[in-house]
């Protein structure tokens, strides 16, 4: 019997998380589904089932890990076949049979931010402080047996993209004036990516780091603050610090030790098409949406 393990890509805003839920659709749920569909899987526990991790609702991917095993040979793209485009598998890799993808070497986060009164200095700051070994309580949704976490590197950069214009948040356009003036909508912003590495995440925690990020990046938090945030006392509540939109962070990849995966070029090709098609509509919604709010 063969065990395997898939990279897993998926545009998380059209699914509930990635955990099976019942009347919800999840990225698990289709999954499952599909492989006993297709005879892969007859029940998880024969299989041994097993993820790396469950992402939020609205998070991405382009590199979750699953495994299971199977008699049956292997076809990548027969599995794609019959699952749905916003989810595919884009890589296999055989692995032992005790394989466990939750124990990974590295996970790789990016988030995006689309802000342009972010000092990136600043940031940089930030992001040297949160590198390494903290107790990450303030940063996460529930209490956890330990939330101590080592964060192995942090890297900002603002690459060279031009993105659509107004795909971001703007608080003028919040209460509609019929005399506003809405030429900051014309303003092209570029994102910056917030890459971070390490062995594994607290539920929660890089979006609520991000929400300390962006606010001490515009001044409105100091560095006391923040080591604090770090440092907690014993039996201190934790911080109320609220999460950055899940839709702008990306589960870029999951690494194992010994442990090298294949892609297949026509499963890639594939979701890349899909993503293209998504960014066509996209753009088409938002021409709409301009050409409303340019006809008052």
């Amino acid at each position: 019997m063969k065990r395997t393990a898939f990279k897993v890509a998926y545009i998380g805003s059209n699914f509930n998380g990635f955990q099976r839920q019942p009347d919800v659709r999840t990225v698990e749920g289709e999954i499952i589904d599909t492989l006993t569909e297709i005879g892969y899987i007859n029940n998880l526990k024969d299989a041994r089932f097993r993820i790396a991790g469950r992402t939020d609702a609205g998070v991405n991917s382009l590199g979750n890990v699953i495994s299971f095993q199977t008699e049956e040979e292997i076809y990548i793209n027969k599995i794609n076949n019959y699952l749905p485009d916003d989810v595919q598998f884009i890589g296999t890799a055989p692995v032992r049979y005790g394989f466990k993808p939750r124990y990974a070497k590295q996970r790789w986060y990016r988030y995006i931010l689309f802000r342009n009164d972010l000092d990136i200095n600043k940031l940089n700051e930030v992001a040297r402080v949160f590198e390494g070994k903290h107790d990450f309580t303030n940063f996460t949704k529930r209490y956890q047996k330990t939330t101590v976490r080592t964060i192995d590197k942090i890297n900002i950069t603002s690459p060279n993209i031009k993105p659509d214009k107004r795909m971001f948040r703007n608080s003028k356009a919040n209460n509609f004036n019929s005399n506003q003036d809405f030429s900051s909508l014309n303003e092209t912003y570029t994102p910056i990516f917030v890459d971070i590495y390490g062995e594994s995440f607290l539920w929660n925690m890089i979006r609520k780091m991000m929400r300390v990020f962006t606010e001490y990046a515009v001044g409105n938090m100091d560095m006391d603050q923040i080591e604090h945030f770090l440092n907690p006392e014993k039996d201190e509540p934790r911080a109320l610090i609220k999460v950055l939109e899940a839709e702008n962070l990306i589960l870029m990849d999951t690494i194992y030790d010994n442990i090298k995966f294949t892609y297949d070029d026509y499963a890639v090709e594939k979701f890349k098409r899909y993503l293209a098609l998504k960014l066509v509509d996209y753009q088409r919604k938002y021409s709409i949406v301009e050409c409303m709010l340019n006809s008052f």
